[in-house]
């Protein structure tokens, strides 16, 4: 397939059900046909774009990887703190586990993609995207519980923290040697895309390290904290029986020697039923996510020629019963949706020309960016007082937290770049950022003309990856909150600058429906230029201006994951209070891509305010990271400072 014949997005990335087939190894031919698998069914769907531009990324050992990061706590009441559980010695810990053993594998059954991969399509599947392999997702549901159990047990690790050695110290090891930095061990898009993994010590026996690792190709922000908060909630919901004996848990140390199975756990019917850790075949088709281009509006344009017989005159007045024309719930024809990407491709890059130019930050000396970027994710968390001022100051002005701090942080950079760029003209501070598309997607999803449409997840609801991409400029300010002269500017020109984030994401926002679709269809072309551009098959490429930093902003946290769990008894008839579990510093972030240098996530939760930044140490000076979060802090601080408790 080529640009010539493509017919634009809605090009075949639906599920199909056909019979399993093994997967290659890395050593097979991929062009042998695959035998199927006696009495198996698989699922199958080609990734999309923005699934695609991520695959090829983690192919790269695991580049743009996300993580979740959390400090748990169990309240245990002082009663029930030493008890035993059902086996007879096990600590509500161990019960804890099992039951969130469960709980992940009802959410991998919630959500397939957590239990899919991804292979390269057989040869005899059409390109759903030209000039790039045609990658695809591939579920193999469980047969029943017992197999489900033991699919979710490879994916849950525990690792318990050495001698000596606190949780907090284990988990860092843990993100900084197999998260972050390293050969991508934890994940394998042929194997497993996401995976838990929980950290334990015998000196803190009710703390626990949690990590989420998961691709991209799956997740977004968004979807990661809901995910999170679900299986909380299933773990601690109280009409979920707890298993009345302990699950046995695969440990980090004999995953990362080579074993891959936990012992099977075998759990009474009335334990495991009501989980719903396999679901009814009849059912799995409503929760499988199609990709984003399945989900956009029709095109603007009519489905139809006009028809010159009858034109109407400027001069006649319409009867007053005639209606407006349907909206259009056809696609366009293939020749229209050509022209349209062609058109729009052409004003993205006219567009582009004419797009505020920004100074860079400084890099380190290097003719070349390694490919594993050298990761490391410091956070700036204000105390709990600022934090609250910040928010009681946003929301007094109408706006939210994130518009303050896209404007605090401008104004960091802009400190920064006058130092650097102290003889050059004006430029304007262009942030970037990831955003969520879910606005811009339909409910039901568009079919083909004579294709059937079939059941799958809902995109405002479901979790999958559902972004896509902007930036917005804001005035490059550079004041000193500690110099007396310029104290009073700071707080005014923190807030100009969070009302014109907030209009130009208006703009960007917007849901009328002309705009609408036609930036969706700008944005699936920027991010099919990005993905051929990367492969160096885009026919005409070109390259986006630069940013000064790119900001994925997730916003008010507190609405997606609460900061406590109410645990149910270990047993029915246990007397003793229920066990409390606290989550506390929440970090998330990414492996950064190649040269990416710097990503920055802010986000408001447990009512702090924090920042978390990525930061590759092989690109950019610790310094000017430090410099970076530091004016933050003043800045935010000083405005904190001038509203009242």
């Amino acid at each position: 397939m080529s640009f010539s014949t493509w017919p634009g997005y809605l090009a075949g990335h639906r599920w199909a059900s056909e019979p399993a087939t093994p997967s290659h190894g890395k050593d097979d031919d991929v062009n042998r046909p695959r035998p199927p698998r006696a009495g198996r069914q698989q699922w199958t769907r080609a990734l999309g774009v923005l699934e695609t531009k991520f695959d090829k990324a983690t192919q790269t050992d695991g580049q743009s990887d996300t993580f979740v990061r959390l400090a748990l706590a169990l309240d245990v009441p002082s009663s029930s703190s030493c008890s035993a559980g059902p086996s007879g010695g096990e600590s509500p810990t161990s019960a804890f586990l099992s039951r969130l053993l469960l709980a992940w594998a009802a959410l991998r059954a919630k959500h397939p993609l957590l239990a899919c991969t991804v292979r390269d399509a057989p040869p005899d599947k059409l390109p759903s995207i030209p000039l790039v392999q045609t990658r695809e997702f591939v579920l193999e549901p469980p047969l029943d519980a017992t197999e489900a159990l033991q699919r979710s047990g490879r994916a849950f690790l525990v690792h318990g923290a050495g001698d000596g050695e606190s949780v907090k110290e284990a988990t860092d090891q843990v993100q900084e040697r197999q998260v972050l930095n390293g050969p991508r061990a934890l994940l394998a898009q042929d194997d497993c895309l996401a995976r838990l993994v929980l950290v334990r010590s015998e000196r803190e026996p009710h703390e626990l390290g949690f990590v989420l690792v998961i691709s991209h190709v799956v997740s977004d922000g968004l979807s990661v904290f809901k995910l999170v908060n679900e299986l909380f909630a299933l773990a601690s919901s109280p009409e979920l029986p707890s298993p009345t004996t302990r699950a046995p848990l695969l440990s980090l140390s004999a995953f990362l020697a080579g074993t891959r199975d936990p012992p099977q756990w075998v759990l009474p019917v009335d334990d495991i039923a009501p989980w719903r850790v396999v679901l009814p075949v009849s059912e799995l088709p409503s929760y499988l996510p199609l990709a984003n281009e399945e989900h956009y509006p029709p095109m603007p344009l009519p489905d139809t020629l006009p028809s010159p017989a009858a034109p109407a005159q400027p001069t006649e007045n319409p009867p007053a019963t005639t209606t407006l024309p349907p909206a259009h719930t056809n696609p366009a024809s293939t020749a229209q949706q050509r022209w349209l990407w062609a058109i729009t491709r052409v004003l993205i890059m006219e567009r582009l020309r004419r797009f505020p130019r920004t100074l860079y930050l400084p890099r380190l000396a290097a003719p070349m960016p390694p490919v594993q970027a050298k990761n490391r994710w410091p956070q700036l968390r204000f105390e709990r007082d600022t934090s609250q001022r910040l928010i009681q100051l946003s929301k007094a002005n109408g706006l939210s937290p994130s518009m303050l701090l896209y404007s605090l942080i401008s104004l960091s950079v802009a400190r920064i770049l006058a130092r650097v760029h102290p003889a050059e003209p004006y430029h304007p501070v262009v942030l970037g950022f990831p955003f969520s598309a879910r606005p811009f997607l339909q409910r039901s999803p568009p079919t083909r003309l004579g294709e059937p449409s079939a059941a799958c997840s809902d995109p405002a609801t479901d979790c999958a990856i559902r972004i896509t991409f902007g930036c917005i400029a804001l005035p490059s300010i550079a004041l000193e909150a500690s110099e007396p002269a310029q104290r009073g500017q700071v707080r005014a020109t923190v807030l100009r600058g969070a009302r014109l984030a907030r209009e130009q994401f208006r703009r960007l926002l917007s849901q009328e429906h002309t705009r609408q679709t036609v930036f969706v269809a700008g944005m699936y072309a920027m991010i099919l230029d990005r993905l051929l551009n990367g492969t160096g098959r885009n026919p005409i490429p070109f390259h986006e201006p630069k940013t000064a930093l790119n900001a994925s902003m997730i916003g008010d946290v507190d609405r997606l994951l609460p900061t406590s769990f109410a645990l149910p008894p270990v047993s029915p008839s246990s007397s003793t209070d229920a066990t409390t579990l606290l989550l506390r510093d929440i970090a998330i972030g990414t492996r950064l891509h190649r040269g990416e240098g710097m990503l920055l996530e802010a986000f408001t939760w447990d009512e702090r305010v924090t920042l978390c930044l990525g930061v590759d140490d092989g690109l950019v000076d610790p310094g000017l990271v430090d410099e970076l979060l530091d004016g933050v802090r003043q800045l935010g601080e000083a405005v904190a400072a001038e509203v009242e408790a």
